[in-house]
């Protein structure tokens, strides 16, 4: 049987090639809000008329939702965990991946800084506590037995203040994302769920992309936690 793993940003560069990738032998629940991720899920095959049931054995099942929305995060979990009767692993790769410019400019801004703190800080741990109420909370022996954790992306942005490129907000949701992971690492420990972090530059290509998706499988498949990987491109 194969493990079931959660992939939220599923419409993006990084969430189609992570789906694809973990799908060789992972059932994958793919979540995405808008784009529909580019992979073979039940949404890509035709209406049938003669009983076959090809989507029900498909790898890939993509759901949509809106992180920022706790109801959503709700159903996704349910649906997740109704289809395949477990979550095992978790790879939170949703982001807000805007720049906002100077700090000092704040007072003229909208809401759209609180929305990428909430996208990129809150929303990811929102989903793990859903996803471990569900079903890791009482689970002790099966977390281990499964190897269960979470893989936060996250970026080197976290680590470093850069002038001059208006990314303070940005790098400020993924430096809380960083220490979120390593207080999520203590905090399931004792349940045996791991929890890391891969922290790349930038994937604008393909074979960067595979590189922080190498990463996130060596997480998902390994015995690291509390780990923030940054040696990716």
């Amino acid at each position: 049987m194969k493990p079931v793993c959660l992939v939220t940003g599923a419409g993006g560069r990084l969430g189609q090639a992570l789906c694809a990738d973990l799908a060789r032998d992972h059932y994958v629940i793919a979540a995405y809000r808008r784009t529909v991720p580019k992979v073979a899920s039940q949404l890509q095959w035709p209406v049938r008329t003669d009983g076959a049931e090809e989507a029900r054995h498909s790898s890939i099942h993509c759901v949509q939702a809106d992180l920022a929305c706790r109801e959503d995060i709700r159903r996704l979990v349910e649906v997740a965990a109704a289809r395949n009767g477990r979550i095992d692993s978790i790879v939170n790769a949703a982001a807000d991946v805007r720049f906002h410019g100077p700090l000092v400019e704040l007072w003229e801004s909208g809401n759209e800084v609180v929305t990428q703190l909430a996208v990129n800080a809150v929303a990811p741990v929102q989903l793990v506590s859903a996803v471990f109420q569900a079903c890791w909370k009482d689970q002790s022996e099966e977390n281990a037995q499964w190897n269960r954790n979470l893989v936060n992306i996250s970026s080197v942005s976290g680590f470093y203040v850069t002038k001059d490129v208006g990314q303070a907000y940005y790098a400020a949701s993924k430096a809380a994302l960083n220490t979120l992971t390593m207080y999520l690492s203590l905090e399931l420990a004792p349940y045996s769920v791991r929890a890391n972090a891969v922290c790349p530059s930038q994937f604008t290509n393909e074979s960067a992309t595979q590189h922080v998706v190498n990463a996130v499988r060596r997480l998902i498949t390994g015995n690291e936690t509390g780990a923030l990987v940054s040696n990716v491109p």
